[in-house]
């Protein structure tokens, strides 16, 4: 696979980097912006206005964007030019997930999928620590090696206040378990000392301080939580539950220990609406490619950008899929489909 190329001429690049006299401020969160259709390497596009305000400083923060996505002349937290000189040639370097990608008929996950009816909440980006529902009960598996079979399993034992509804998130690692609360008001982790070990009963909102008070203050309910596989952003689906009313997702950059504020990344693009949302439930391992069930059409959806603090525009349609997770090279894709936990080999 080839990565996609571009010549930037030097009108092009006073859009693409601000050619701000002298100024550090940065655009507005993604301000401007195109058609992404660059096909499999990323596409050609550059949003009008540089890095966006809000993410790319805050991701850069918290370490997860510098530029480098975006190739040499990528967008930059400080608002600068970040090098690109004009005419340079910018390499959109490809996704980990190929928005060409042809999925093979699914098989049941060994060791999860069973006669009672499951649902996938969460994998780790090497597939070895899963977290599922069976019935209202949430229970986590872990296995040696890809290949092998999960083992029988464990009920996780959730905190008063809490419950499988509103989704959950595996950290990389698989020691940590991002909760939501059944009111859909708040955030919080549950831990463990190593994959070995059963995760503690004390659910620990500290990290999310900020996401949660906010949540309370607007009234506006949290759900479908998704971590970064690099631990660096949050993406989650924000609602409430007035007919009609807008249905966002949004993506907070980790800060020291805690979330940031996040930012929306669906206005204009991908919104939904209190009856009908677009739900996250992955992320590729370079959170390129965001995976979301779309209840409007009931179908799962992935949509691409080309960098990670760049716009979501390319989708592509997974069809009837629910909660899809793809592994760390994207060719594994995981989702449930008839009450089973499956997979489907790219």
């Amino acid at each position: 696979m080839k990565p996609t190329i571009l010549l930037v001429p030097a009108a092009l690049l006073c859009l693409a980097v601000g050619c701000s006299s002298g100024s550090d401020s940065s655009a507005a969160p993604y301000s401007g912006g195109g058609s992404s259709n660059g096909g499999l390497g990323g596409s050609s596009h550059i949003p009008a206005g540089g890095s966006h305000a809000g993410t790319s400083g805050a991701i850069a923060e918290g370490g997860a964007a510098d530029g480098g996505e975006g190739g040499e002349g990528g967008a930059r937290a400080d608002g600068g030019s970040g090098g690109v000189e004009p005419g340079m040639v910018i390499v959109v370097p490809p996704s980990a997930c190929s928005e060409a990608a042809k999925w093979a008929a699914a098989t049941a996950v060994m060791g999860v999928s069973t006669d009672s009816d499951e649902k996938l909440l969460s994998i780790t980006a090497d597939e070895l620590d899963i977290v599922f529902a069976r019935g209202p009960s949430m229970f986590h598996a872990h296995r040696a090696t890809a290949a092998d079979s999960f083992d029988a399993g464990t009920e996780i034992t959730l905190p008063a206040g809490y419950s499988v509804g509103g989704g959950a998130s595996l950290s990389a690692d698989g020691k940590t378990l991002l909760i939501t609360q059944t009111d859909g008001l708040g955030f919080a982790a549950l831990t463990r000392a190593d994959r070995s070990a059963e995760f503690g009963a004390t659910a620990d909102p500290s990290a999310f301080v900020a996401l949660n008070d906010r949540a309370v203050q607007t009234q506006e309910h949290c759900g479908a939580p998704v971590l970064a596989p690099d631990g660096k952003s949050l993406i989650f689906a924000g609602y409430s539950f007035t007919p009609g009313a807008t249905a966002r997702v949004y993506e907070a950059a980790r800060s020291g220990a805690s979330w940031a504020m996040p930012q929306d990344i669906s206005a204009d693009i991908f919104d939904g609406t209190s009856e009908k949302r677009a739900l996250p439930s992955g992320l590729s391992s370079d959170s390129r490619t965001l995976f979301y069930y779309d209840e409007a059409t009931s179908k799962q959806a992935a949509r691409f950008r080309d960098r990670p603090d760049a716009p979501l525009y390319t989708v592509v349609d997974l069809g009837g899929r629910v909660g899809a997770v793809p592994n760390a090279t994207c060719t594994h894709l995981y989702y449930t489909g008839d009450g089973n936990v499956l997979v489907s080999a790219n």
